[in-house]
């Protein structure tokens, strides 16, 4: 009787908690974005302390959007001299490198795709608020040749 009294306890709160969980997040963001990566209008945000870039408002508009569903707060947009006093300032120097992706256009104005092997994220983040080169994407490891 008592381990049947324990179980239907322990049943209780996982519903509870359950419930509860889902109230701390009751907004669930539902767009769709397609967004262009080589069209560049630069948007600044503070995330989780530091200032990171955006290609353009759709790539900050979905990656808000993704924040909302995660549970996390929006980012707020702010101005890139603001943006740019959060700059990471010291970085480590170990790390199994990152490959970022950085949307740009040729000569011509077609668009293109850079790509750039850093030592860790933060080194990548630290070059994108430095220079005001926002990247579209990023990988573990080196980048393919």
């Amino acid at each position: 009787m008592c381990k049947l009294s324990f179980s239907i306890a322990l049943c209780a709160v996982i519903v509870c908690l359950s419930t509860a969980l889902s109230r701390c997040c009751p907004r669930k963001c539902e767009l769709a974005f397609r967004c262009d990566p080589f069209y560049r209008e630069p948007v600044w945000s503070i995330v989780d302390g530091f200032c990171r870039g955006f290609q353009n408002s759709c790539i900050f508009e979905s990656a808000n959007c993704n924040r909302v569903n995660s549970c996390q707060k929006a980012l707020v947009r702010i101005t890139r001299e603001e943006c740019k006093k959060r700059c990471v300032q010291i970085c480590p120097l170990g790390g199994s490198g990152v490959c970022a992706t950085f949307g740009d256009t040729n000569r011509e104005g077609a668009p293109i795709t850079r790509t750039r092997t850093f030592l860790n994220r933060c080194l990548l983040d630290q070059h994108s608020c430095v220079n005001g080169i926002p990247y579209i994407g990023v990988e573990e490891g080196e980048c393919r040749q």
